[in-house]
């Protein structure tokens, strides 16, 4: 056990108001965590991770010397408390994954999705996702063709996580071939035994050269746990507002019910 591990800790907890209040935002016991002070005990792998993610610092730097750590410590910014809240949500969010993962389970599985497309209006937009379960949690992956029967255009692959918070199912995910794009869907979960549809609405940014920030209404249409995903992909891309190949249901789902035919709300430039 590194005997400089206890002056490191109490170095770091001397950045909050108590240590009441760092076992507080680490839900540790302060029983348990006092005995890592006094140098009674080493936390365990786990929790030597969440230390870390929370100062906002590497395992070997809590185990250095206690004068090098001190002048390590010193050189940060306005010491570790600045990084508490950004690593607190990630540990949060780590939480909340893996609390949704039961609640999940019966979505697992293919969808196509619907929606108006960002990049080009008036169109809607056919993709596939799948919904599949990891040890860290319900994840999502899909696949967007941006092209029509005539052109090629271009494609979209976007991973993520899923979650539940209020009895609603939010999706996390990054465009993964750029990576400099990020959307997040909110979905009505499904009540019934046999999952058919799942609505809601989906936020991002348009492909185009001004990139508007926008939001559009979506539907998931369940497909079953396996598919043909070489036929299913063949199904994807962009169609006009009324060709045959989008179901008349799907079209009402997506439909805004606008006057001047908008099913896209975008963030007025200024």
């Amino acid at each position: 056990m590194s005997k400089d591990l206890p002056k490191n800790l109490r170095l770091l907890c001397s950045y909050h108001k108590s240590i009441a209040e760092v076992c507080r935002l680490l839900r540790v016991n302060r029983s348990q965590f006092n005995r890592y002070l006094n140098g009674q005990t080493l936390p365990s792998l786990r929790l030597m991770r969440r230390l870390c993610d929370f100062f906002g610092i590497e395992e070997a730097e809590l185990l250095m010397p206690h004068g090098q750590f001190s002048e390590l410590i010193r050189l940060k910014p306005h010491g570790t408390g600045l990084r508490v809240e950004k690593n607190l949500v990630v540990s949060t969010g780590e939480e909340v994954l893996l609390a949704s993962r039961g609640l999940l389970d019966g979505y697992t599985g293919y969808y196509f999705t619907y929606y108006n497309s960002m990049s080009s209006p008036g169109k809607i937009l056919r993709g596939i996702a799948n919904f599949y379960r990891t040890p860290f949690g319900i994840h999502m992956k899909s696949l967007e063709i941006i092209a029509t029967r005539q052109n090629k255009g271009f494609t979209c692959k976007y991973e993520g996580g899923c979650f539940v918070l209020g009895d609603r199912i939010f999706i996390t995910a990054m465009e993964m071939l750029t990576k400099n794009e990020v959307i997040q869907t909110i979905l009505y979960p499904s009540y019934t035994n046999r999952i058919r549809y799942l609505t809601g609405i989906m936020s991002g940014v348009a492909a185009h050269a001004t990139r508007p920030p926008a939001a559009t209404k979506i539907v998931f249409h369940y497909l079953g746990k396996s598919v043909d995903l070489k036929k299913s992909l063949k199904k994807c891309g962009l169609f006009d507002y009324d060709d045959d190949d989008i179901p008349e249901e799907i079209r009402q789902m997506i439909s805004t019910g606008s006057p001047d035919g908008r099913h896209l709300l975008e963030a007025a430039l200024s």
